[in-house]
C-alpha cells in the first residue's frame, strides 16, 4: 500500500513541474530578454538620435548662417547607427524599427520599438518602447 502512495507522489510533482514550474523558468527567461532588449534598444535609439541631429544642412548654414538639421540625411544617418547598434536581433530573436521626427529645426525625437519573441510557443509577443529627444549642439556661428 505504501508503494503505490509514493507512486502517486511522482505524478502529481512530475504535474506540477510539467504544469508550473517550466513555464515559470521559461517566463523568467522572456523577462530577462526583454530587459537585455530594452537596454540595448535604448543605448541603440540614443545614438542613432545623435546621429540624426549631427547632420548640419550645410548648404543652409552658409547662406543664412542658421544651423538647423539636414532631415533627410539625419533619417539615414539615424536609421543606420541604430542598426549598426543592434547586430544581436536574430541571435536573441526580436525585430525592430526606428522612428525619427524633427519637432525643431535642432531638434530630433525618436521612437524605437521591438518586438520578442515569446520561448513558448502560442504566447502573444512582448513589445519593447523607447523614445528618446536630442538636440544640435554646438556653436554654428549662432
Amino acid at each position: 500500500m505504501l508503494q503505490n502512495k509514493r507512486g502517486d507522489i511522482y505524478a502529481w510533482v512530475a504535474a506540477l513541474m510539467l504544469f508550473i514550474a517550466v513555464p515559470l523558468a521559461s517566463l523568467s527567461i522572456d523577462i530577462v530578454r526583454m530587459m537585455y532588449v530594452r537596454g540595448h534598444l535604448h543605448t541603440a535609439t540614443d545614438a542613432g538620435c545623435q546621429a540624426a541631429v549631427n547632420t548640419l544642412d550645410v548648404s543652409h548654414f552658409t547662406t543664412t548662417g542658421e544651423a538647423r538639421v539636414d532631415r533627410g540625411r539625419g533619417r539615414t544617418n539615424a536609421v543606420n547607427v541604430f542598426r549598426a547598434n543592434l547586430v544581436d536581433a536574430d541571435t536573441v530573436r526580436y525585430t525592430e524599427s526606428l522612428v525619427v521626427d524633427f519637432p525643431g529645426p535642432r531638434l530630433a525625437h525618436c521612437t524605437s520599438t521591438a518586438q520578442v519573441d515569446h520561448l513558448i510557443p502560442m504566447t502573444p509577443t512582448m513589445n519593447v518602447v523607447v523614445e528618446t529627444t536630442s538636440e544640435m549642439r554646438g556653436s554654428y556661428g549662432n
